[in-house]
């Protein structure tokens, strides 16, 4: 008998709060999450290691000798410049050892964070190690850059103690006088994410605080997210693998054959309800957030197409084995970018009425890009509210389930809400929009015979 993958929940805060817009599905049970208090939260505290375990890595020495010759500043932030454009130019080896070439007082710390990025981007964790002891070895303590670069190194490396090692690192922080930040949590969830290990992602996240610097952000939850939907994926991927032709098989062996395939289903069912779970919290988060905006100094959190195509392309992959689940991903697209309701089979020619609030409530998407519209700052940039693979996801998604009205609301409602976002994507989906028209109820009533 397999044994049932089971994870902790992730429920909503404990803290009485209204949102009647963003409630959970009615299978799902959500049980308090955040734990309040008044001191700040042991970080060292959210993982264990056993102590036995050799999480000790040879340092490989850094490199001493240049291929060819260069001139050497000898201003820290010349010196700095010049390895910063070495590096552009896929040169490391050659910058770093003209780092080591340098004098102590020709270096500097935004240096040596620089030389352990450099080799943290390319998974060259022996290397940051060595690059952070001769760091120290020189008299530069290490900040909150070193240990964000050394925690990347430990996620883009391939090799068997890398995890352990980033739970040492982590668990130094403190220890040498550094703050801990979210950024550290998100990399270190990062590393869990690349070594495929779930639990102790959803056992940090539970940890974390709600409010506060040390809250969530949408790196976080895009973690998150990622992790479960991988999962998910493994899950349905054995499913498809398991032979599912019990009618061929007799007696013993095939109760066996059906008890595996209900265990797997089980086992599909738990990951995507936690999937679920982890969603409603980021949209409940993203909803509190607006409301006590000027309240504390959590980070807001956007809307990115990104992290809304984990969980369309979650409700996807599963369609094809539960349609019921699969088609959550409509109610996703709806309570993100809406739904106009205005649009009545009545109408004959397949135009919208002026939308009511009571029909169709602001999208989550919309209210949190009015709220940064009016506290604007650089981070919103950097990301997209849709793309047009979001817009493919739910178009296909209504197609797989025969819901031509909801893909014309859908369409209605981004031309309401996002006119700027989706302009320059319009002309990708004239012909399927056309189509899903032409499906439309009032296309299909027979015309009436003339006497």
């Amino acid at each position: 008998m397999l044994p049932i993958v089971r994870f902790l929940r992730l429920p909503q805060p404990s803290r009485p709060s209204v949102r009647p817009q963003f409630q959970p599905c009615a299978a799902v049970t959500r049980t308090p999450r955040y734990v309040h208090s008044a001191s700040k939260p042991n970080i060292s505290e959210l993982l264990t290691t056993s102590e036995d375990e050799n999480v000790w890595i040879k340092r490989r020495p850094l490199p001493t000798t240049t291929s060819i010759k260069y001139t050497i500043p000898t201003d820290p932030y010349l010196l700095a410049d010049k390895f910063q454009r070495m590096e552009r130019e896929g040169k490391v080896d050659d910058a770093v050892a003209i780092v080591m070439q340098t004098k102590t007082v020709c270096q500097s710390q935004v240096l040596w964070n620089l030389v352990i990025d450099a080799y943290a981007k390319k998974g060259r964790l022996s290397r940051a190690l060595r690059a952070s002891t001769e760091m120290r070895r020189r008299g530069f303590r290490p900040t909150q850059t070193t240990f964000t670069a050394l925690l990347k190194a430990c996620a883009l490396c391939d090799g068997e103690k890398s995890l352990a090692m980033a739970e040492s690192i982590y668990r130094s922080i403190e220890d040498a006088n550094v703050e801990p930040s979210i950024i550290h949590v998100n990399t270190l969830l990062s590393v869990y994410q690349h070594k495929h290990k779930v639990q102790p992602i959803l056992n940090i996240y539970n940890s974390l605080p709600a409010n506060g610097p040390m809250a969530p952000t949408l790196t976080t939850y895009t973690i998150l997210l990622s992790a479960l939907r991988r999962e998910l994926i493994m899950r349905i991927d054995e499913l498809k693998n398991e032979p599912l032709e019990p009618s061929a098989q007799k007696g013993e062996k095939k109760v066996r054959v059906d008890r595996r395939s209900a265990h797997i289903k089980k086992n599909m069912r738990q990951v995507f309800d936690n999937l679920m779970l982890a969603w409603y919290s980021y949209a409940d988060d993203a909803v509190r957030r607006i409301d006590n905006a000027d309240a504390d100094d959590t980070t807001p959190l956007h809307i990115d197409a990104h992290i809304v195509n984990i969980v369309l392309k979650s409700c996807h992959a599963v369609y094809g084995i539960n349609r019921a689940l699969g088609r959550k991903g409509l109610k996703i697209a709806e309570q993100v970018y809406g739904m106009d309701k205005s649009l009545h089979a009545g109408d004959s020619e397949g135009t919208a009425q002026p939308p009511t609030s009571k029909d169709n409530p602001t999208p989550l998407a919309a209210r949190i890009c009015r709220s940064e519209s009016r506290k604007p700052s650089e981070s919103m940039s950097k990301f997209n509210t849709i793309n047009i693979d979001t817009i493919d996801l739910v178009l296909e998604l209504c197609k797989r389930d025969q819901e031509p009205t909801k893909a014309i609301r859908f369409w209605q409602s981004l031309e309401n809400h996002f006119p700027a976002d989706l302009e320059p994507l319009r002309s990708n989906f004239t012909e399927r929009i056309d189509k899903f028209r032409g499906q439309m109820p009032w296309n299909n009533k027979p015309t009436p015979k003339k006497e």
